[in-house]
């Protein structure tokens, strides 16, 4: 991965990390405080379960505040009402209150995790989403595991500790709002993709994110209580409560890495096999004593098998869908996970107070080995993910040539088939209308090490009504290689379209000399 993309999106990894930091403190402080006020278990799990239930109405709403207001402000409004609800918990002592506030917040939550991710998709591809996607996970996973740490500031029923949260969740507010990350089109539609459109574009992916649910919920929620029934104390405890973001560490960058260079689905297969192998190491420390220290790393591998399947489902999903349809899928996913997360820790709970507590690990051993036949018989026998046509196919009796193949202006073109981030991030940013392009393109190309005459067609093709405007700009800051830009032109002037090529010649023009002028006249009557 370029170092330059990962510089570029610093602030939404900052960003999110603090934001993991006040995710996890809402889930320590809330159910240590409501113990200590005498509320009984059964309604402290009723309260935190809101917080789910919230998570599933942010992917079929939550999309709609970023049509409204755009991702910067949507992002700042969840941050700020998630503070305002930090407030609120320290002066609310009613559950059914604290179960309203886990409500808004799990919305709140989900939305700024969709805003967040669907912007990263957009500002990666297929070459680099996998490793792009790892650091995410890696910056929740130190953010989420931190948080513990911060209550030796205080007792863990001390209100101030809420402030911790508010200064946190600002902290993210303020990383995002001051970053100057190319802000992506708004989607032009605030529902989510319909979940049958999402499975006919990634089967794998579909299945996986709902499994990740199934699987993340049941671990974080119901791992305590095996660990404390199995008498484990002190820092192996810590370490073992803290196995699934943890594990997240060791896994998610190799994870990513290898995403990007081998089939998705082999990849999750994989990680889903070592998920598997781990919790029947799980099983036979229940019936015959590992060693406690080997015991956590087991747990550890455990852990991070489970936390890796959601991002490499999400990448998976967006190898094959258009950077339009970003906001909608990245709702659904968040849909099906949300499910997956309702629905493990209830299975699961219900098989251990059944049978006994080793049961959420032959729970979880399930739902890994159904994870891996799936995607192997994708793999192998299904093959049949690939991006939807984005129109009918039509017949031509126009003779092949260069540019009727490679630039016919029927086809829709897409910043998803732009594989350098660098200029994709420079379309992105162009298509906001800046206040001052030569400093962006300037900017771009030369901490790129793009060439102007490389990046003409790209700007043509992706934003045609500014193309006039945009080779205007770029022959005013590299005059010398006027020509050799509107050679690079010469596919785009050969077909024939008018309005275009009049705004090309325009912007061509703009500071020509005589001869420079005759050349480009001439180029373009002659196509």
């Amino acid at each position: 991965m370029q170092p330059t993309l990962l510089h570029r999106i610093s602030p939404i990894l900052l960003a999110i990390s603090a934001y993991a930091v006040s995710l996890n403190l809402f889930f320590v402080l809330l159910p240590i405080r409501m113990s200590e006020q005498g509320i009984t278990t059964a309604d402290i799990g009723l309260a935190m379960s809101m917080y789910p239930a919230g998570a599933i109405l942010a992917g079929l709403f939550g999309s709609r505040a970023v049509q409204r207001v755009g991702h910067i402000r949507a992002f700042a409004s969840m941050a700020a009402t998630l503070a305002i609800i930090a407030v609120g918990h320290s002066y609310v002592d009613s559950v059914w209150f604290t179960g309203l506030l886990r409500l808004l917040a799990g919305f709140c939550f989900v939305t700024g995790f969709i805003t967040l991710e669907s912007w990263l998709n957009v500002l990666t591809d297929s070459s680099n989403r996998g490793q792009v996607f790892s650091f995410y996970q890696i910056c929740i996973a130190i953010g989420f595991g931190s948080a513990p740490f911060l209550l030796n500031l205080s007792v863990d029923s001390d209100p101030r500790l809420f402030g911790l949260i508010g200064l946190f969740l600002s902290l993210s507010l303020i990383i995002m709002a001051m970053s100057r990350i190319p802000v992506p089109e708004v989607p032009d539609r605030a529902r989510p993709m319909s979940p049958r459109q999402l499975w006919n574009y990634s089967p794998s992916g579909t299945l996986s994110s709902f499994c990740a649910g199934l699987i993340s919920a049941a671990s974080v929620s119901l791992i305590s209580l095996y660990a404390y029934e199995r008498g484990f104390s002190g820092i192996w405890l810590a370490l073992i409560l803290g196995s699934y973001q943890l594990g997240g560490l060791l896994t998610q960058y190799p994870t990513g890495w290898l995403a990007d260079r081998f089939d998705k689905r082999t990849v999750a297969a994989g990680l889903m096999v070592l998920g598997v192998v781990s919790n029947l190491l799980i099983v036979l420390d229940y019936f015959h004593a590992i060693p406690v220290p080997l015991l956590v790393v087991v747990f550890l591998v455990s852990g991070g098998s489970g936390v890796a399947l959601f991002p490499l489902a999400v990448t998976q999903v967006f190898d094959h869908i258009d950077l339009k349809e970003a906001m909608p899928a990245t709702s659904t996913l968040q849909i099906l996970l949300g499910i997956g997360g309702v629905l493990g820790p209830v299975i699961a709970g219900f098989l251990m107070s059944q049978f006994e507590i080793i049961w959420l690990y032959y729970y979880l051993i399930a739902v890994h080995a159904a994870v891996v036949v799936f995607l192997m018989v994708r793999r192998f026998f299904i093959r049949t993910e690939r991006l939807s046509a984005s129109g009918p196919y039509q017949v031509t009796t126009q003779a092949s040539s260069l540019g009727a193949s490679a630039f016919d202006p029927r086809l829709d073109y897409s910043l998803a088939e732009i594989n350098d981030p660098a200029l994709k991030l420079l379309l992105v940013a162009l298509r906001q209308h800046p206040s001052d392009p030569s400093e962006l393109i300037h900017t771009a190309l030369d901490s790129a090490a793009l060439a102007p005459a490389d990046v003409a067609t790209q700007m043509v093709l992706a934003l045609p009504k500014q193309s006039g405007e945009l080779m205007k700009h770029l022959v005013e800051l590299y005059p010398e290689q006027r020509l050799e830009i509107a050679r690079s032109l010469h596919e785009l002037f050969a077909l024939h379209k008018e309005r275009i090529n009049s705004l090309l010649e325009e912007g061509l023009l703009y500071g020509a000399d005589d001869d420079e002028a005759r050349v480009i006249k001439e180029m373009v009557s002659a196509s």
